[in-house]
């Protein structure tokens, strides 16, 4: 009786190991390397919802419709985000929900005859995440702030970014929808 106590807490306690190591993984601490993956994939659904169509999918054909509302030129999304939910649910991937809301509010976006559209504008950066480097400045318990430098085109110069990430649901979210423009 003693053997088999023995063994199945040995069996028990390699479980726990594993399942332990596992969720380290999936969940742990968020290293500069996973912050600038995340902040680079965050940096393609803010762009991806500025230009109104996903810059990932290389099938969308989208004929740009614009209107004139309350003296403000304005274009329809394309048929991928062309609701709130389709747009919150894509930009959910990487940005917390109260993210997504205040872009929604300060972006001006509006729903009009049942799509989803923006402010016709045109809009760029020059900022080169694809060579940043991040490091970590502020730590809490599902908060962190790193500050990443990044490369301003070829001016040889860097910027200086802060962005902070929230533990949503064992999920790591940027908590600014502009923050990696």
């Amino acid at each position: 009786m003693r053997k088999l106590f023995t063994a199945l807490m040995a069996v028990l306690l390699i479980f726990s190991i594993n399942m332990t190591a596992s969720a380290k993984t999936a969940t742990g601490d968020l290293t500069p390397k996973e912050a600038l993956s995340i902040a680079k994939k965050a940096r393609t659904h803010y762009w991806s919802t500025m230009i109104g169509h996903n810059l990932n999918n290389k099938n969308t054909t989208c004929k740009v419709e614009t209107f004139i509302y309350k003296g403000t030129d304005y274009r329809y999304f394309c048929t991928e985000f062309n609701t709130k939910k389709k747009l919150v649910s894509y930009l959910n991937e990487v940005f917390t929900l109260n993210a997504i809301e205040k872009g929604v509010k300060k972006y001006r976006f509006i729903e009009y005859k049942g799509k989803l559209a923006q402010p016709n504008a045109d809009g760029g950066s020059l900022l080169d995440w694809e060579k940043a480097k991040g490091k970590l400045i502020y730590s809490k318990k599902d908060v962190r702030l790193y500050e990443f430098s990044v490369p301003l085109g070829e001016t040889g110069e860097r910027s200086k970014e802060k962005v902070t990430f929230v533990k949503v649901k064992n999920q790591w979210l940027i908590n600014a929808i502009d923050a990696v423009k």
